[in-house]
């Protein structure tokens, strides 16, 4: 005779959370700022939001995540020491202005 088995208990897998990628602009509002490391010859970041065009550079630190950067970019812009990147000649923004 022997006994009953017990049931093993599951071990529940709990998803790792993970950092976002892609930010909410503080400017226009919209979810589009991207940050780009660029590691060749100057190490710089850019934090670019592909809407509104609103740019900050920043030199290249091994030990900060890109949501480091993306705080730098948030208080810079709250300290007025941020600028509108100038749109290229084949952009839509200068047609705007009256043509109908």
């Amino acid at each position: 005779m022997g006994r009953r088995r017990r049931k093993r208990a599951r071990v529940r897998v709990v998803p790792k959370r993970k950092l976002p990628t892609i930010f909410e602009c503080p400017s226009c509002g919209a979810t589009a700022v991207s940050v780009s490391i660029s590691k060749g010859k100057e190490k710089v970041v850019r934090v670019v939001c592909s809407n509104c065009h609103l740019m900050g550079v920043y030199e290249y630190n091994p030990y900060l995540s890109p949501v480091d950067y993306f705080s730098k970019f948030l208080d810079e812009y709250e300290e007025g020491r941020l600028s509108q990147a100038t749109l290229g000649e084949g952009d839509e923004g200068g047609e705007e202005d009256g043509e109908s």
